[in-house]
């Protein structure tokens, strides 16, 4: 009974191998193709100039090259002495204008009740009334002067965004500034950008692994993930390729402009002569040399190149064609 048993289990093995081999018996040969490597250079992600909206004199400065702009976001400020002194007249006069309509009104309330009473001419009354009506106008033309002045002088510092970097600087202390002079340039370094150029085959690919871009950085071997920024709808006419922005973030390492980083694109180049990828199981090794069966029944030596993904592998043979098949080799 035991026999039986066994015997009954085998047969089912064999069957299931038979089947395994009848369902993948013949392997197609695809065509292999290089990788491309791109290099590039680390950029600010953004860069801006900073102009003055003001004519003045620099009184301060608050970030040097390659400093920080700080958390009250301001880079320089230019001499507001003047401005400060308009700003006090402004407000004297919007105090003049308070007392003035808090005495028309005392008294426009006062001259109602006479002229009920028919004790005072109306003229008198409507005099007053022009009167407060006046100085309530006169009061609204020196608060607008006041908050003027008072933009004007938040306009004599000049701001940039928290925590970018100064690229340079064309002012010193003392100095005069024309409006809309440039003074410097600052940078965000936060976040690094890479420009990239890549043909519509190379864009194809980076679109395919875009959740994982790597860049290695040439110096160190650093790698970084990347993402894309963004890809022009526009190309080089010359060369036929389109411009695209990578970004990195810096996180915890020592990273600055100009760094020489690698980007490479799986499956982006252009296919090698006389070289395929196949199936690992058409594979036969025999004294140190590796054979193909063709669907034809021919055996062919072939040279293996390197191991591949997936359980395929990169042979070299004049003898193989893409539409071959190869015979699955049972191992």
């Amino acid at each position: 009974m035991k026999f039986i048993f066994t015997f009954v289990t085998t047969l089912i093995q064999l069957a299931l191998s038979v089947s395994a081999v009848a369902e993948d018996k013949w392997f197609d040969v695809m065509p292999a193709t290089r990788n491309v490597v791109i290099t590039g250079f680390t950029y600010a992600q953004a860069k801006m100039p900073l102009t003055s909206e003001v004519d003045g004199k620099v009184s301060e400065i608050f970030a040097d090259i390659g400093e920080s702009i700080s958390e009250t976001n301001k880079f320089a400020c230019l001499d507001d002495a003047f401005t400060q002194i308009d700003i006090k007249s402004a407000k004297r006069e919007m105090s003049k204008h308070y007392v003035d309509i808090k005495y028309y009104k005392k008294e426009v309330a006062r001259h109602k009740k006479l002229v009920k009473k028919q004790t005072i001419a109306i003229s008198v009354l409507d005099e007053l009334v022009r009167n407060l009506s006046s100085s309530r106008e006169s009061l609204s033309i020196a608060t607008i002067r006041k908050d003027r002045l008072e933009e004007l002088q938040k306009r004599h510092c000049i701001e940039a965004p928290e925590g970018w970097l100064v690229i340079d600087r064309n002012i010193e202390p003392g100095q005069w500034v024309r409006q809309g002079e440039v003074v410097a340039h600052i940078g965000n370094y936060s976040q690094l950008k890479v420009p990239v150029t890549l043909s519509h085959t190379e864009l194809a690919s980076l679109k395919k692994n875009k959740e994982k871009i790597e860049l290695v950085f040439e110096e160190s071997k650093v790698r970084i993930p990347a993402v894309i920024e963004h890809i022009s709808p526009a190309f080089d006419e010359k060369t036929r390729k389109i411009l695209v922005d990578l970004l990195i973030n810096k996180g915890g390492h020592e990273l600055h402009g100009g760094m020489r980083v690698s980007l490479s694109l799986e499956g982006s180049g252009s296919t090698q002569k006389d070289t395929f990828i196949i199936n690992k199981l058409a594979l036969e090794e025999r004294y140190e040399e590796y054979w193909v069966q063709r669907k034809d029944g021919k055996n062919i030596r072939v040279k293996v190149l390197g191991e591949q993904a997936n359980g395929k592998v990169m042979i070299s043979s004049r003898d193989i064609k893409l539409d071959d098949q190869l015979k699955r080799i049972m191992h």
